[in-house]
């Protein structure tokens, strides 16, 4: 049987509410407010919005008429419709329970004297996670089937808002928990620094000056790239400014590598560094540039065998790089760069290709098209050293946001080698996500304006006859 279209009303409440989800993240406000409307529209009397876990225990929820203690009490509606619709995933409308008799035969039909229920799956994460459902004691003597289809639609609205909102508080809770780990970085930074003084005063000695200078300069390294960490996880919503500059690799990239050198030395590793003199500076971003490079040698040192030498190497060449590495697609989950406009290399411009090499296991041929990937691991290094399978995906997110590409070259008889290109000269891409900040949207409230009290989804609205006025069936 075709199901009728939702009255006039029924589309214009529909509107309303995905209007409202789309403008606003408080569903404290919403979400009592949409059952208002819902009790309304099926003349009922009562109604409710429940979460449950995967165990069916109810984890949050909004009543609406309703009488209800809390988590620790079970809800005072019908438990057999409401897993029903969870086990369906469809929705239920039982509209007389007396001429049913199982339905008439349920303790909340007989507690209640219940008559008309009906309840609609609310889906999210790839389950139902949820019910919206209202009830009355009167049968419904109409066809119902129009509000019941724009019922499910707003329980489908209502899935994406929660799961909006759950996916917010996550990525708020993150930027709080790296702020807090960001400042307490801070004291240690700052007790390194102050030996780094320390030794650099009490010693005559120029290489355990050189050495304090290095830790000096690391300390100021590692705070710029906690800052820039806590700026790149920022919730503001606008759009962060990209300024590129000059930068003589010739000249700064030995002396970056050279603060690496001590950790390779421990595994008794040299690095080594090729740049032709005549080669040209780039315009980039420098810091992205040095993110790349330290996740690169940082990986060669971990894979590298004992005794062997890791080279960093620099050619100029005329275009981006291999096709291979510019048509594979970004699968990182989380765009670091979302929103920042990126680099694009300019028409004039020529590419300089740095690389990393170095004589370790060859990465198996299965790996080789995966390893750009996030949390793709090629198990332990040769130094025991567990991988988080992060660097190399951030490297790839970093080349691309500077107008390069990266890639990787790896055999037992050459061994391994890791590849990026940056351009020489660029200019700002205009990206339609990051040139505007977000709009900031007013709501306007849905009536009757009633903002309960209490934490989310855990507030009660009592809305009384003169709000919302009876209509007949």
């Amino acid at each position: 049987m075709a199901i009728p279209r939702p009255h006039t009303e029924s589309g214009s409440l529909l509107m309303e509410v995905a209007l409202q989800f789309g403008a606003t993240l408080d569903l404290d406000r919403l979400l009592p407010l949409v059952l208002a409307r819902i009790t309304e529209l099926f003349n009922a009397e009562r109604s409710l919005f429940a979460l449950f876990d995967e165990e069916r225990n109810v984890t949050q929820a909004v009543v609406h008429n309703l009488e209800w203690a809390g988590l620790d009490s079970p809800l005072p509606v019908s438990q057999s419709l409401l897993n029903e619709v969870m086990d369906k995933g469809e929705p239920v409308v039982i509209a007389d329970a007396n001429r049913d008799v199982d339905v008439s035969a349920r303790q909340s039909v007989r507690l209640f004297g219940l008559r008309f229920m009906t309840g609609v799956p609310v889906h999210g994460r790839g389950r139902v996670v949820g019910v919206l459902y209202t009830d009355s004691r009167a049968e419904a003597v109409r066809d119902l089937s129009g509000e019941v289809e724009m019922m499910n639609a707003l329980a489908r609205l209502v899935g994406t808002a929660v799961e909006n909102a759950r996916l917010f508080e996550e990525q708020r809770f993150r930027h709080v928990l790296l702020g807090k780990m960001v400042h307490d970085f801070r004291a240690p930074l700052t007790v390194m620094r102050a030996y780094g003084d320390y030794l650099n005063d009490l010693s005559g000695d120029s290489e355990v000056q050189g050495a304090a200078a290095d830790i000096r300069v690391v300390t100021d390294q590692m705070e710029r790239m906690m800052e820039n960490a806590l700026e790149l996880s920022s919730i503001d919503g606008g759009a962060r400014a990209v300024v590129p500059e000059g930068l003589d690799l010739v000249s700064a990239l030995p002396e970056h590598v050279r603060l690496l050198a001590a950790y390779a030395r421990a595994r008794e590793i040299a690095i080594v560094t090729d740049l032709p003199p005549e080669l040209p500076g780039v315009h980039t971003l420098p810091e992205q540039v040095w993110i790349i490079l330290d996740n690169l040698v940082f990986n060669a040192i971990k894979h590298a065998r004992g005794g062997t030498d890791i080279t960093v190497s620099g050619v100029l060449r005329d275009d981006i790089g291999p096709p291979h590495a510019q048509r594979r697609q970004s699968n990182s989950a989380a765009a670091l760069f979302e929103r920042e406009a990126h680099l694009q290399a300019t028409t004039a411009s020529l590419f300089i290709e740095l690389s990393v090499h170095n004589w370790g296991p060859c990465i198996p041929e299965d790996l080789l098209h995966r390893l750009f990937r996030q949390f793709v691991r090629g198990g332990m290094s040769s130094g025991g050293i567990k991988n988080t399978g992060l660097g190399l995906s951030i490297a790839d997110q970093c080349t691309r946001h500077l107008g390069g590409a990266i890639w990787v070259e790896s055999s037992a008889e050459a061994g391994t080698t890791f590849r990026f290109t940056l351009p020489t000269d660029v200019e700002v891409a205009r990206s339609s996500r990051a040139s505007q900040p977000l709009p900031v949207r007013d709501t306007m409230p849905l009536t009757p304006d009633v903002r309960p009290a209490g934490s989310a989804f855990s507030a009660s609205t009592d809305l009384n006859a003169a709000q919302i006025p009876p209509r007949n069936r």
